[in-house]
């Protein structure tokens, strides 16, 4: 009687555990799946974080533009009407100066285009 016990105690203890080599298909599936898809949100995170800085360098360099053709106008304002006044500019040539003092911009690194932007916004 007492090797019934025994037994019967021992097999109890095998079913409440599974052997260390003994692999849940469904486990490691649901985990590949789990990792894939958290691999897939940090790629769309990173996407939309390179789409938002491309629209940021982008606003920020249209209004970097628009500060810098201000102040070029207000410090050249004199040579300006002098030019517009002369009697060989014609106003097919407006476009070309526009479009060479804005040439100027691409002096400015990123940063310093964003610094002077943040600086103009503070005012």
């Amino acid at each position: 009687m007492p090797s019934e016990t025994h037994i019967q105690g021992k097999s109890k203890r095998h079913k409440k555990r599974k052997s260390r080599t003994e692999v849940s298909t469904d486990d490691s599936e649901s985990d590949i799946d789990t990792v894939n898809h958290i691999a897939k949100d940090q790629n769309d995170q990173k996407s939309n974080l390179a789409i938002e800085n491309h629209t940021a360098d982008t606003e920020v360099s249209s209004a970097f533009t628009k500060i810098f053709m201000a102040k070029v106008a207000e410090e050249l304002s004199n040579d300006l009407d002098e030019l517009r006044k002369a009697d060989d500019f014609k106003d097919d040539a407006l476009p070309i100066l526009i479009n060479a003092l804005q040439q100027g911009t691409s002096l400015f690194s990123r940063d310093e285009q964003r610094r002077i932007v943040l600086a103009e916004s503070n005012k």
